[in-house]
């Protein structure tokens, strides 16, 4: 990589629990006991991260997802979104809860509003 954002697809990017030696709070705030963080990594670089919670038996909440915005415009968001979606799924969500500031982001990925958040209902195949 050349050190400029053009210069990389998405799926360049690789996502992964922090290690131990990383803080993404400078992105995504500070964990709760219980919140799984995950952050986006390009070249070694944390350059996008996201938190999300169990709120209930089926019910999942996604707390921040943030790209770093030298990083923006090119799927990050997207692809941490899937990756919070599929994790979520993987551990029986059914509802997956958004904050409401991040409509437009999160409508293009089906999340419609319920109240004073997102919510987006998964439907077991």
């Amino acid at each position: 990589m050349t050190g400029t954002s053009a210069d990389f697809s998405y799926r360049d990017v690789d996502v992964y629990p922090p290690y131990p030696h990383e803080d993404p709070r400078h992105l995504v705030g500070t964990a709760d006991n219980g919140e799984l963080v995950r952050v986006a990594k390009l070249d070694g670089r944390v350059v996008g991260a996201y938190r999300l919670v169990r709120t209930g038996e089926v019910r999942f909440a996604i707390k921040a997802l943030v790209v770093d915005k030298n990083y923006r415009g090119h799927g990050i968001g997207r692809w941490l979104l899937g990756h919070a979606v599929g994790i979520a799924e993987l551990k029986g969500g059914r509802v997956i809860d958004a904050p409401l500031a991040g409509e437009s982001f999160f409508a293009h990925s089906g999340f419609e509003p319920a109240g004073n958040i997102l919510r987006l209902s998964l439907t077991p195949e």
